[in-house]
């Protein structure tokens, strides 16, 4: 099943970068927890959906995309690249950072956002 939860956690963040929210939210839990590191802590598809997308609204030309893929059985840690320029104001912004999701029969329960790689380990069960 871990290798499953990999495969998801990559298509959801595939379809959240390609802003294609129906196809990423259809893998969640009804009571998913979307806990970023930029925002405050969002419970339940129609708040975490919101949050998505203001993350849309904010920047031109977002792009997400995921370097590195650790299997840990129900959880998956992604490191992800984003990089977007805001709306408006037309300033780059460039991030990296560590997505720890948790699955349970295909689903998502939650996605914990580290901004250290040893955090998210930790949150996963394994250690560097």
């Amino acid at each position: 099943m871990s290798g499953e939860n990999v495969e998801i956690a990559q298509q959801v963040l595939k379809a959240c970068a390609s802003g294609d929210l129906d196809a990423a939210l259809a893998r969640a839990d009804p009571k998913i927890v979307w806990n970023p590191t930029q925002e405050g802590q969002a419970e339940g598809i129609t708040a975490v959906r919101a949050t998505m997308e203001r993350w849309e609204e904010s920047f031109e030309d977002l792009e997400v995309s995921y370097e590195e893929t650790i299997d840990a059985g129900d959880r998956v840690v992604l490191k992800t690249h984003v990089f977007g320029r805001g709306r408006g104001s037309g300033v780059e912004v460039e991030d990296r950072s560590y997505m720890v999701w948790s699955l349970r029969r295909g689903k998502i329960l939650r996605m914990d956002e580290f901004t250290e790689r040893a955090d998210a380990l930790e949150a996963a069960g394994l250690s560097e």
